[in-house]
């Protein structure tokens, strides 16, 4: 009997082990379980908030690629509003040479046109009182008509105010 007490306490202790085995392995699956469901949810709301900065992300990725391509646009857009600045200022830079060219290519001329009107009011004067010499040295006979007999071509041709200073002429 004493082997099957023996036998019996060490079943009873092989059967209390397993069972506090089986139960401790219960609770720890139980655990476990428990465990991995928070790990689920964990993970789910990681996830989930891992999506959701991702498209943040994504979505701040995609403004700010747009801000550079505008960013880029507008530098050229500056570039050739430099360039065409720049091109104006030294169109402006060369009308005002010009216009300063031409102001005083207009004073020489000016200044050109008034000695030439000068000049040909003083040669039209020159020129007005040659011909009235040339009229008064006309108006008078000639003293050539002096010497031409009367009755001779030439004396008709210097006129009948030749024949009367021709007739003193010829009396002296």
């Amino acid at each position: 009997m004493k082997l099957s007490w023996a036998i019996s306490a060490l079943s009873a202790v092989v059967c209390t082990t397993a069972c506090m085995v089986l139960f401790g392995q219960h609770a720890l699956w139980t655990k476990q379980s428990g465990d991995d469901e928070e790990q689920r949810l964990k993970y789910e709301t990681f996830n989930a908030t891992f999506q959701e900065k991702l498209f943040v992300k994504n979505t701040v990725q995609n403004q700010l690629d747009q801000q550079r391509k505008y960013l880029k646009e507008m530098e050229g857009e500056r570039e050739k509003a430099d360039l065409e600045q720049q091109q104006k200022a030294a169109e402006l830079s060369d009308c005002k040479a010009n216009k300063k060219k031409m102001e005083r290519e207009f004073a020489d001329t000016e200044t050109e046109v008034a000695n030439v009107k000068n000049n040909l009011s003083k040669m039209r004067a020159a020129w007005a009182e040659h011909i009235a010499t040339l009229k008064r040295d006309h108006m008078q006979p000639s003293p050539i008509c002096a010497f031409i007999k009367k009755d001779t071509v030439g004396a008709r041709l210097c006129g009948p105010e030749a024949a009367v200073v021709a007739a003193p002429a010829a009396a002296a």
